[in-house]
């Protein structure tokens, strides 16, 4: 059974290398909570705040906490989930800074409709400044973004350069939280680059599409380079009303009868 297991989830992993060189990713939708979000899926990323937050409090020091998000592998969910992550982090009145580590195929810029570059990898490789690479959201004031950059032919060896670390010492004073959009763990192994850099990592499956064993070998990667695994988040999954409990119906109900369906996103 172990065999077999091996066997498909090698086939898996091929194919969705050559899905994600193809570049066949980059056509899905850039999704953003606004007021129009089901209250259920809002309440999601609040309460996906709540716990991060005691996960990982604040430091005494003053600086900011970083986050590392990844994946086993892509159409998981995990830039969606990243990005209004961090929307709704800034709503809770806290500075945030998003950083796209996703050099080869970073999609952040297109949920706020700005250019890729200059972004991370140029600043990495000496070609912009710190100035020029982080910018404000018209989201939420409290939210800035970083973007991708410059494709680069040696992504690795930028994320793990002193110049990344210089960066992020500077978000850390500057923000309260950077979080981080690093590629699927199970395609390239440039989310291990960043690692030392943050507090926390969190990897993000799919529900009836992540494979139990592609998850356990992402778990090993990230600990086995000392990464501390905050937790996993399911995404997309589905509970049949029949088998909702019943007060947790309720819960709903109760709220999305009171004025409008959703709570406001508001700066």
């Amino acid at each position: 059974m172990s065999f077999l297991t091996k066997f498909f989830s090698g086939i898996r992993q091929r194919k969705q290398v050559r899905r994600y060189e193809s570049g066949l990713h980059g056509a899905r939708k850039a999704y953003l909570l606004d007021q129009d979000t089901p209250f259920a899926i809002t309440e999601a990323f609040r309460n996906l705040k709540a716990t991060l937050s005691v996960s990982v409090p604040r430091k005494e020091n003053g600086e900011g906490v970083s986050l590392l998000m990844t994946s086993t592998f892509p159409e998981e969910g995990k830039t969606t989930v990243t990005v209004n992550l961090a929307l709704m982090f800034a709503i809770s009145n806290v500075k945030v800074a998003l950083v796209d580590a996703d050099i080869r195929k970073g999609r952040i810029c297109k949920y706020f409709k700005q250019k890729a570059e200059p972004g991370l990898s140029d600043y990495l490789s000496g070609q912009a400044k710190y100035e020029d690479i982080i910018r404000p959201t018209e989201q939420n004031k409290n939210l800035f973004v970083i973007c991708s950059g410059t494709q680069s032919p040696r992504p690795y060896e930028l994320l793990e350069s002193d110049a990344m670390k210089e960066l992020s010492d500077r978000l850390k004073k500057e923000f309260d939280y950077i979080i981080y959009d690093t590629p699927p763990i199970k395609l390239v192994s440039d989310a291990l680059a960043v690692l030392p850099v943050t507090d926390g990592t969190v990897l993000i499956t799919r529900y009836m599409q992540s494979y139990e064993s592609d998850i356990k070998a992402s778990l090993d990667s990230i600990r086995f380079s000392k990464g501390n695994v905050l937790g996993m988040i399911v995404n997309d999954y589905y509970v049949p009303p029949k088998k909702m409990k019943k007060n947790q119906s309720h819960y709903y109900a109760y709220y999305a009868s009171e004025g409008e369906n959703t709570p406001r996103i508001t700066d």
